[in-house]
């Protein structure tokens, strides 16, 4: 029998343990040790997927909770366990956490996980980030934990941040008339899908229809003139998200008036929002915006500012928001005004934010905010082909997009590298 490939037997892969993933889980454990000294408490119990991907450094466990719970973690100072069913154990531990030291107590996948979860529990006083009888509420001092990233989930929501903005640009790039809403959506969740990142929310708000509908999603209808587009996936179970908006030929005065004031408010939120500030008081500058522009009512009409992390939103920004920013939290700011609706995912820093999703090649608007620059995302102009419009087809990888990427701006590398070869193990399997 031969193998397809040239008469070479296929080499087998071997797990590799990744030390940085590791050492992420170990600094985790140390601050659940901490929550369990000042709660005065013996174990945490960890049952949300945003937790679980957390402490884990970034195993996806959100498929255990569609039926309810069949998966949880249980922690204790000197240990971290695994409480699930034998159907999912073999992927846990050969793929999502080999080798960062967890342990795994498991049932058959018929017998109740309540009972095993009664059995870790019994005599001990356990937190819970879920409603188990029995154990002390902990959701709150647990989301406080995980909302200031560590290096390596920096690390990962810049990669995340690269990807989501290709499959956004490249897909706004080949938008032509006639192109349904809906189209455009599928288009972006294939680009991000193949790339293994998984798109959380899409909206694409053809010809102003997010004027009255500020959270609308993708509906049949084709787009004539201009759409708004929005994103938000997931990767590792951490969250990023931007919005860009596209036309055909020139913009309408209405729209490009628009993008402007609200590039105004979003250069201003971007610069004010920084570590030991609260989403208050940054809150009273950007409303002082839309009052100066005439527009005081506008964002009663739609959300502004989401904390970002493991969930879409960890934390809303509203005008009595008391938490305190800190270094290294993530922040998508989407104000829109009319149907303008720039946006984009940044990193605090204790003086200036990092862009995450910043582009290369899309227009920009530049406000100077206190002597400080900030590049804003326009709005691209497309020239407009008929051809298109008749048809309704989606233009071809090979037709020509209406974005200049360098070498079509290559994606970047592979994002899951849970399974490696090691050739001093495969020399030492063969017989």
């Amino acid at each position: 029998m031969t193998t397809g490939r040239g008469e070479q037997p296929e080499q087998p892969r071997c797990l590799v343990q990744d030390a940085q993933r590791l050492a992420d889980v170990e600094h985790k454990h140390d601050r659940i040790r901490e929550l369990l000294r000042v709660a005065v408490a013996d174990a945490v119990l960890l049952q949300d997927p945003a937790n679980l991907a957390w402490l884990t450094a970034g195993a996806d466990l959100s498929r255990n909770t569609q039926d309810g719970c069949q998966t949880s973690l249980f922690v204790t100072e000197d240990a971290r366990v695994f409480a699930t069913n034998a159907v999912d154990s073999a992927q846990l531990f050969e793929r999502d956490v080999f080798g960062l030291g967890f342990q795994l107590k498991e049932r058959e996948w018929f017998q109740p996980h309540g009972a095993l979860i009664e059995d870790l529990c019994r005599g001990r006083r356990v937190l819970c980030d879920s409603h188990v009888p029995g154990t002390r509420p902990a959701a709150r001092p647990l989301q406080a934990l995980r909302l200031a990233l560590t290096s390596l989930e920096i690390h990962r929501l810049r990669q995340l941040s690269r990807v989501l903005v290709h499959a956004v640009e490249v897909t706004c790039g080949q938008l032509q008339p006639g192109v349904t809403e809906a189209a455009a959506a599928g288009e972006i969740s294939h680009r991000l899908i193949r790339r293994t990142v998984q798109p959380v929310r899409i909206q694409v708000s053809a010809d102003g229809r997010n004027r009255r509908y500020r959270r609308w999603g993708y509906g049949e209808d084709p787009i004539c003139d201009y759409a708004s587009v929005s994103c938000t996936a997931r990767r590792w179970g951490l969250h990023a998200a931007v919005n860009r908006t596209v036309c055909f030929d020139e913009a309408p005065q209405e729209l490009a008036a628009a993008h402007q004031k609200a590039a105004l408010v979003h250069a201003t939120g971007l610069h004010f929002t920084r570590a030991g500030e609260t989403p208050a008081a940054v809150w009273a500058r950007v409303r002082r915006i839309y009052e100066k522009f005439g527009m005081p009512s506008e964002w009663f009409l739609a959300d502004q500012a989401d904390l970002l992390g493991y969930r879409p939103s960890e934390h809303q920004f509203v005008p009595t928001s008391d938490l305190m920013l800190q270094p290294g939290m993530a922040v998508f700011w989407h104000p829109s005004v009319d149907a303008a609706m720039p946006g984009d995912t940044v990193l605090l820093g204790v003086q200036r934010s990092e862009f995450l999703t910043e582009s290369s090649v899309w227009p920009e608007l530049r406000v100077h905010v206190r002597g400080q620059e900030w590049r804003c995302c326009g709005i691209l102009g497309l020239e407009r082909d008929v051809s298109f419009e008749q048809s309704g087809r989606w233009p071809s990888e090979n037709e020509r997009t209406g974005l200049d990427f360098p070498q079509n701006q290559p994606e970047p590398a592979r994002l899951e590298s849970v399974w490696e070869l090691d050739p001093a193990i495969v020399r030492m399997l063969r017989p």
